[in-house]
């Protein structure tokens, strides 16, 4: 039987006690609610993706087609630069793929809101 200080090997010692040392550890599930900054950052992020998202979607002044043109030019310099004629045909420089890509954005922006949303009545 072990008592009270002895070494139970591995640097590890046997202490006795109503679990003070313990009580100081809080885990996220807590009695606490999520902290103002944790709430403050789903929300903010997800505003943030949401407006970006939707103007990327519905190509708010124009800025799908510039961003598409400016991968579809750099692609172009970048394959002549390798001594390729023509641009990399590739789907990434459409404006299309970049509304599609805006859309997922927004939807994930609702996510982080309704998140922060649960985690503030949650708490």
């Amino acid at each position: 039987m072990h008592r009270r200080g002895d070494d139970l090997g591995d640097g590890m010692v046997l202490h006795e006690g109503n679990g003070k040392l313990t009580e100081g550890l809080h885990l996220a599930a807590g009695s606490n609610g999520p902290s103002p900054v944790v709430l403050a950052v789903f929300l903010s992020g997800g505003l943030v993706a949401f407006w970006c998202g939707v103007s990327w979607a519905f190509d708010v002044r124009g800025i799908t087609t510039r961003r598409a043109e400016r991968i579809r030019r750099r692609n172009e310099e970048s394959w002549a630069a390798m001594g390729r004629l023509g641009g990399s045909p590739t789907v990434f420089a459409t404006p299309g793929y970049l509304r599609f890509l805006g859309a997922l954005m927004a939807f994930a922006g609702v996510i982080l809101c309704v998140v922060a949303y649960a985690l503030w009545h949650l708490g």
